[in-house]
């Protein structure tokens, strides 16, 4: 799955970025202003988008700009792409809400949290428990993530006391922490009451 733009990992073409931010909105949006949130093609691009899509109804062309004909039958399959990340993350809840075992905290950081990669990106976990996460349990998630998403996974398992000795050797994950996680489950106080 394209970390950046899930819908493109299903509509590469710039169509997939122009339905992921019509999508998103209520109000109509302006060529120039679609241009700025997709973060993709030439504004010459996205006019020719725009033109097939109203030409399908998919869009409709009011005053002020573009917005999704949510009338449309394609709406649903359109709104379900365009949700894949929180489907994602609903998904990682479950998995890990029906453990019998539990950690103190579940986030993501690293491309997935910036929405800055692609699908070559890994998907970085961290879990932080007093002792640690069961081998058996680690391996499932690795395997249910990469089922969902085809991304490769790596996951941090960490206990307190390696986060404290992470913060004595002044390791460079900790801002990256400090910066991107995205808490899934749990408190962020169990990773930083541990380097406090």
């Amino acid at each position: 799955m394209n970390v950046e733009s899930p819908i493109t990992s299903v509509i590469p073409t710039l169509d997939g970025r122009v339905l992921e931010v019509a999508a998103a909105s209520t109000i109509p949006l302006s060529l120039t202003e679609i241009h700025r949130r997709s973060t993709a093609g030439t504004l010459s691009g996205i006019r020719k988008v725009l033109i097939r899509l109203v030409g399908e109804g998919v869009l409709l062309r009011q005053p002020g700009g573009y917005v999704l004909n949510r009338d449309h039958i394609a709406v649903p399959a359109i709104t379900a792409l365009t949700s894949m990340r929180s489907v994602f993350f609903a998904r990682l809840r479950s998995e890990v809400a029906s453990w019998e075992w539990q950690p103190d905290l579940l986030g993501i950081f690293g491309s997935f949290a910036r929405r800055s990669g692609d699908s070559q990106s890994d998907i970085d976990i961290l879990l932080i428990s007093p002792q640690g996460c069961p081998d058996e349990l680690r391996d499932r998630l690795c395997l249910r993530i990469t089922a969902w998403t085809g991304n490769r996974v790596q996951v941090f398992d960490l206990t307190p006391s390696d986060v404290l000795r992470m913060q004595g050797q002044d390791e460079p994950l900790l801002d990256n922490w400090r910066r991107d996680l995205e808490i899934v489950m749990g408190q962020d106080s169990a990773l930083w009451e541990a380097i406090r």
